[in-house]
């Protein structure tokens, strides 16, 4: 079986770190980016399972990015293939949930997230 991909756009490069990490300890195939510009890049080269993707970044942020790839995968019919979406954010209210569930988001985490967590929760959502 292939190795489920993942990617994690975060602009704390330390936290990706980690995260990345604690994933491929796990089998899974991760990529890596510092903001939604070079997301979006990682999934036109790379399509992936699913994205743990941070709100506050620099050149584009966790709304727009999943704006683009919304559209991305609407304008090319590939709604089927469309990524989970785990949001990972210091921001911790219920408009931000409710934002990032409405633009495609399953879930939504708040940092610092203990690995075990997030892996259980990849793990859910990619039914595992």
């Amino acid at each position: 079986m292939n190795a489920k991909k993942i990617l994690v756009v975060d602009d704390e490069e330390e936290i990706g770190s980690v995260l990345a990490e604690a994933l491929e300890e796990k089998g899974f195939t991760v990529f890596q980016a510092t903001n939604g510009v070079e997301g979006l890049r990682i999934c036109s080269e790379n399509p992936v399972d699913l994205i743990i993707l941070d709100l506050k970044m620099p050149r584009m942020d966790g709304y727009m990015f999943m704006e683009r790839l919304l559209e991305r995968y609407q304008i090319e019919n590939r709604m089927d293939f469309f990524p989970k979406i785990i949001v990972l954010s210091a921001l911790d209210s219920k408009v931000d949930f409710g934002l990032a569930k409405n633009m495609g988001a399953q879930k939504y985490l708040t940092k610092p997230v203990k690995p075990s967590e997030l892996i259980q929760t990849v793990n859910g959502l990619l039914m595992l």
